[in-house]
């Protein structure tokens, strides 16, 4: 199922069965006419009509009143006899030639992709169906040869020969063709996925709930594996579309689980140890307990990936950082409140490791991407929600103790953004989310910081004028309270910045395209209203006093 169709509302459990087999037939069908019998007829159909045709001419010029049937079919044994022996030799041949061709180009592949391409490839029904042919008419034709004598010719069994030694020729460059398809790395990626898929579908399979689930776990344990694997090898090379494709065929296989785990045996979310080697037995326990298995080693290669991508590949954090919220947001669509948790766990894993690696890029996107799971998670849980602003805060404070520029920043805006959502739906803890906003500069490092201290009071005045847009007195005030002790030639400069924006688009290239300053007219004109209802008024009276004290 595609993401939208989910979240336009159509249930993961409701789809067109009949239709989408229907089309999968027809799809498969149209692939065995165009890359095998098509290929096939062309080169068979080539050669024999060649060799009618030049024996027809043959026969016609130096034929001596014989038949065409008579030069074409019948023939003296010892001749046939003799001309099987080469046919022997070529099969035999042929097999060895594809032999070793195919083990070239199998053993670079795995070397480039995963070690694990070789169980693919001779698990592969075509490629096994293909040496079977070879190794099958190369034995029958010794056996044949074998039998043919002076006095008896074996007619139809020569017949047989000759059309298997045919088919295999005329299969050979379809083959060759579909092993290089095959070797492709979308098209082993797919295989991979399609291993996993079938792995669970089989335990959906299952006649007794209870059976051992072993075998089925280890096959989409492995398939998982593979994928990483591939991506892996893919982020070391500077391979950016083969990572980018596996990380989102990681992120799949996870989803195609949560589609389908409300339906899996109890014994099928019992991890087993071979595949966490490196985690505790609570740490399992844990996991059988939120019946996430799949998910979990999901995760843990999703972090695999990203340690590594993290200084070679930004790319490939981003599309970390996407997978890892596309299944947050599949696991709010299920209410699978457990792998929801894992995903915030490991998004607050990204940051710390982004945070160790000083890598502002990687935060800028993580705090991207978490900030769209959060905005999701307010309509199923708005004290997760609040945890998350939390971290939005947290993070940021310590990314700015570490001397990581422009991360509190982003924060700050993402969390004025969050709120904005959060107002909308009218969630009950605005006000807990608000007063977790306007501690995002409570700390020395901030306060020591002018650029960073003005950036934040931007992000909290932009919320300001929005709340004022919306008519909301009562929220303002809080906003107010915090920002009021700040001195008026602060306060002044943060307003002229603000309104000499004028351009939406920052000048020089970003991931999000805005600049986080920006406000539009609208904005800009509530703004004004929160600097006259409340900042200036409040500075006149602080003049007062500063007066009638000095007096």
């Amino acid at each position: 199922m595609k993401i939208w169709d989910m979240f336009r509302g159509q249930s993961p459990h409701k789809s067109k069965k009949p239709r989408v087999h229907e089309s999968q037939e027809n799809d498969s069908q149209r692939q065995i006419i165009n890359n095998w019998m098509i290929p096939f007829g062309v080169v068979a159909g080539f050669a024999i009509a060649a060799f009618l045709w030049l024996n027809f001419i043959d026969l016609q010029l130096f034929g001596e009143g014989r038949s065409f049937v008579d030069v074409i079919f019948l023939s003296n044994p010892a001749d046939v006899g003799n001309a099987l022996g080469g046919v022997s030799e070529v099969l035999i041949a042929i097999l060895g030639l594809v032999i070793t061709v195919v083990a070239i180009v199998v053993q670079l592949a795995s070397q480039r992709y995963t070690p694990k391409l070789v169980e693919l490839f001779v698990a592969d029904r075509i490629n096994v169906g293909y040496f079977m042919l070879m190794v099958v008419t190369s034995m029958y034709s010794l056996l044949l040869v074998y039998s043919i004598k002076s006095d008896f010719l074996p007619f139809w069994g020569s017949v047989f020969l000759l059309t298997m030694t045919t088919l295999i020729l005329g299969l050979l460059p379809p083959y060759f063709r579909y092993v290089f398809m095959f070797l492709t790395p979308g098209n082993i990626i797919r295989i991979i996925r399609k291993n996993a898929n079938q792995g669970m579908q089989k335990v959906l399979s299952l006649k007794d709930p209870n059976a051992d689930t072993h075998n089925l776990q280890k096959e989409v344990a492995n398939a998982m594996e593979q994928i990483s694997d591939i991506s892996l090898s893919a982020v070391s090379q500077m391979d950016r579309n083969l990572a980018l494709l596996s990380i989102r065929t990681l992120k799949d296989v996870m989803v195609d689980h949560l589609l389908i785990k409300r339906r899996m045996p109890r014994s099928w979310f019992r991890a087993q140890k071979e595949h966490f080697p490196a985690v505790s037995t609570e740490f399992l326990q844990g996991i059988y307990e939120a019946r996430s298995w799949v998910e979990m080693k999901g995760f843990l290669d999703l972090e695999l990936i990203f340690k590594q991508a993290i200084n070679e590949m930004p790319d490939a954090v981003s599309a970390v950082a996407n997978s890892t919220k596309m299944v947050g947001l599949y696991a709010i669509r299920l209410n699978d409140i457990p792998v929801l948790r894992s995903v915030i766990e490991f998004f607050n894993t990204f940051l710390r490791l982004s945070l160790n690696n000083r890598n502002p890029k990687a935060l800028y996107n993580l705090f991207y991407q978490y900030r769209l799971l959060a905005e999701a998670v307010l309509e199923v849980d708005e004290e997760l929600a609040e945890k998350i602003a939390f971290y939005f805060k947290y993070y940021g404070q310590i990314a700015q103790s570490y001397n990581v520029p422009m991360i509190l920043i982003t924060a700050a805006f993402d969390l004025s953004h969050m709120l904005r959502k959060a107002y909308d739906k009218d969630v009950p803890n605005i006000r807990n989310l608000i007063t977790i906003f306007l501690e995002v500069d409570d700390n020395p490092a901030t306060q020591s910081n002018e650029f960073d201290l003005r950036s934040v009071r931007k992000a909290q005045l932009n919320f300001a004028s929005f709340l004022l847009s919306r008519g909301d007195n009562e929220l303002v005030k809080l906003i107010f309270e915090d920002i009021k002790d700040e001195p008026r030639e602060r306060m002044e400069a943060i307003r002229a910045e603000m309104m000499a924006v004028k351009d939406r688009k920052f000048w020089e290239v970003t991931d999000r395209g805005v600049d986080f300053f920006y406000l539009d007219d609208d904005q800009k004109r509530y703004l004004d209203v929160f600097y006259s209802r409340y900042m200036e008024p409040h500075f006149a009276r602080q003049s007062v006093e500063a007066q009638k004290a000095t007096a």
